[in-house]
Parts: C-alpha cells; sequence; structure tokens
C-alpha cells in the first residue's frame, strides 16, 4: 500500500508540473491536505461516530460517484482504500478527466473510472455520493440529488460555515435528505476547521 501512494504522490507532481492541477505541489503537503483529506471518511473516528457508513462499505458491490472529481481527490485515495468498490468520477473539465484516468492507469486501478460530464447529466445512481469543496449547497444539491440511490448517503467536504449550514437545513427535505449529522476534525495543529456533512437519501 505504501507503494501505491508514493507513486500517486509521485504522478500527481508529474501531472501538475505539466498542466496545472493544484496550487499544492510539495510531497508533504499533496500527503496532508489531499491524500489524507480524502480518507478523512474511512478513519476510525469518523467510522465510530456513523457505523452506518462503515456498514455499507462492506457491501458487496458497492458503488460509489465522486462529483467534481477535479484532479482526483477523494477518488484516487478511496479507489486505491475500496479495491472491492466501483468508482466513478464526474469532471466537467476535460483536461483533468484526461490526466486523473491516466494516473488511474498507471496506478493499475480497476475500480475506477473519471467521465468528462456534468453531475446533472447523469443518471446512474450509487450508494454514496462524495464531493469535496465542489460548490455552494444551494447549487450543489440540485446536481447530485438523483444520483444517490435511496437509502443511499451523500458525503459532503466542506469548510465550516454557520451560513452554509443553515441554508443546509433549510433545503436538504425539498430534496428528500435527512442530516444525520455532521464530522468536524483538522488535518493539523494550526489547520482551519473542516467538515463533513453526511446526508442520508429517503425517497
Amino acid at each position: 500500500m505504501q507503494n501505491k501512494w508514493e507513486k500517486l504522490i509521485n504522478l500527481f507532481k508529474e501531472r501538475n508540473s505539466r498542466i496545472n492541477l493544484s496550487a499544492i505541489r510539495d510531497e508533504e503537503s499533496i500527503k496532508i491536505k489531499h491524500i489524507d483529506d480524502s480518507l478523512i471518511i474511512l478513519s476510525d473516528e469518523f467510522l465510530l461516530k456513523f457505523p452506518q457508513i462503515r456498514n455499507l462499505l462492506q457491501k458487496k458491490w458497492l458503488k460509489i460517484c465522486d462529483v467534481g472529481t477535479g484532479w482526483g481527490f477523494p477518488l484516487l485515495p478511496l479507489a486505491i482504500s475500496l479495491p472491492n468498490a466501483k468508482f466513478l468520477g464526474i469532471e466537467a473539465r476535460n483536461k483533468k478527466v484526461k490526466a486523473v484516468n491516466d494516473i488511474i492507469k498507471r496506478l493499475w486501478l480497476k475500480n475506477a473510472k473519471v467521465i468528462w460530464s456534468r453531475a446533472e447529466q447523469e443518471k446512474k445512481q450509487c450508494d454514496i455520493v462524495t464531493a469535496r469543496a465542489v460548490a455552494y449547497i444551494t447549487k450543489l444539491l440540485p446536481w447530485v440529488s438523483h444520483l444517490v440511490k435511496k437509502w443511499g448517503y451523500l458525503l459532503l467536504y466542506k469548510l465550516v460555515s454557520d451560513e452554509e449550514y443553515e441554508d443546509l437545513k433549510n433545503i436538504i427535505k425539498k430534496y428528500w435528505f435527512k442530516l444525520d449529522w455532521f464530522f468536524d476534525y483538522k488535518l493539523f495543529d494550526k489547520d482551519i476547521l473542516r467538515r463533513i456533512y453526511v446526508l442520508k437519501k429517503e425517497k
């Protein structure tokens, strides 16, 4: 597994030097701010708080969709860590689709692919949908709600914002979601406070 992380970091750095995927460029920052952040939903602390996600992750043929995949996070770290799940990334910028699919190929990941599309145009439904720093909640939910299966989960990687939290509570019922709660965390001591919203699809 360690070799996979090293190879992912090196491949990301190589692509980033050519097509400017991200402002985060050094190995330590890539590991902490991209890989560790992506994997927070697999941490013991998160799964103890949300055992329903832990149980879902044990499901055979689990389907996970990552909306706004961008430069491949959280899709790539999750696909490496969950080899028995099937991953679909949706990304609207073709240069990033090509870059991430090339990394997938060179990592020999058989369980992931990224397509050039927009979430609102896709019809495939998944058990879990992730979105990391994609859009404000009032724009994001209309784009992605139809991608989540009944009783599936939408996991939103966000920064803590009281305003967005209030807007989320006001809008989720319209799209048949229930807020199971949220998980606050920091990646390092001086980091800003981050949050994962856990939304369950009820219809």
